[in-house]
């Protein structure tokens, strides 16, 4: 995005917001990939039924939090675009559209951010409960 001063200062702040998304959601990749081989490799070996059958429904908001993911990055990905075209001047600069697109992300982002960290609270709680249970049978 060479051709900045092409493009108003509110579409550079868009720009500016969607890098730190992409960002974000990058992060949000490599840590639910990270999370699933946790649960899957190493703990669900060590659970009973029940703790089994929490972990599992905790490893399936993750995925479905990762198809949510999926969505909010190819607009992301399409506004960024759109972004860089206009800095460029390839195409016009349409503020209307670029507002109503930010908009939507921004509600994407902050609620799929939110969401995951909820979930995530939820695997430690679990991973943290059936630790303890593991000692403390191990233990006696």
């Amino acid at each position: 995005m060479e051709s900045a001063a092409n493009i108003s200062s509110r579409s550079l702040q868009y720009y500016v917001i969607d890098r730190h998304w992409a960002s974000d959601l990058e992060f949000f990749r490599i840590e639910t990939a990270f999370l699933h081989r946790l649960l899957e490799d190493h703990f669900i070996p060590l659970c009973n039924q029940a703790h089994i059958a929490e972990l599992t429904h905790a490893g399936m908001r993750l995925y479905n939090l990762e198809k949510e993911e999926t969505v909010a990055d190819k607009l992301l990905l399409d506004q960024l675009k759109h972004l860089e075209l206009m800095a460029e001047d390839i195409i016009p600069e349409d503020a209307d559209n670029l507002a109503s697109n930010q908009v939507r992300l921004e509600g994407m982002v902050t609620k799929l951010m939110a969401d995951y960290r909820n979930t995530k609270k939820e695997i430690f709680t679990l991973i943290s409960g059936i630790s303890h249970q593991n000692k403390l049978i191990a233990e006696h």
